[in-house]
């Protein structure tokens, strides 16, 4: 009986190794795959890589898209327990952001890109010879929505790590 009882201890040991999957969430794993779809509908959500880790918000209050006088902000935050990171975004070009626009992101007083890491206490910013830009490809001032992609470089003087933010999206219903 004890050896019965062995074989079978065995055996359900087996099965259960055998049958676990780290998989089994159906989180994709590609990173991208992560972010939320580019969409020009509104949808809320804000999306990128932070050196090639998923920084993704859908339909939360924790984004926000701004319009007004020729300026527009953006921003996305994800503030859990173990992560509270923000990303930002500011164009200060006083004219009309239009369709299809492109605009660099190259310094923190005008147009600028920036990472936040609260728990590490370090801010990236743009600076001048900054690689960056913003797409806007989508801007409805009838229904206030805006839509685009991004992508910058953020430098820190508290750190020494280049942030890379890449593969950004937005779609966002923007205040005017």
């Amino acid at each position: 009986m004890k050896k019965h009882f062995t074989l079978l201890a065995y055996c359900l040991l087996f099965i259960s190794l055998t049958n676990c999957n780290k998989d089994d969430d159906n989180t994709p794993q590609n990173p991208i795959n992560q972010l939320p779809p580019a969409t020009q509908t509104g949808e809320n959500t804000f999306g990128c890589l932070v050196n090639g880790e998923p920084f993704a918000i859908e339909n939360s209050a924790n984004i926000v898209a701004i319009f007004q006088q020729g300026s527009l902000f953006i921003s996305g935050e994800i503030d859990a327990d173990d992560r509270d990171e923000n990303i930002s975004i500011f164009l200060n070009n006083d004219n009309v952001i239009v369709e299809n626009g492109v605009y660099d992101l190259f310094n923190s007083t005008t147009n600028s890109g920036k990472f936040e890491n609260q728990i590490e206490s370090c801010d990236y910013n743009t600076t001048n010879g900054s690689l960056g830009t913003l797409t806007i490809t989508h801007f409805d001032e009838v229904n206030f929505i805006i839509s685009g992609d991004f992508q910058f470089e953020g430098y820190s003087d508290e750190c020494s790590n280049v942030i890379n933010i890449t593969n950004g999206r937005f779609d966002m219903q923007y205040i005017p």
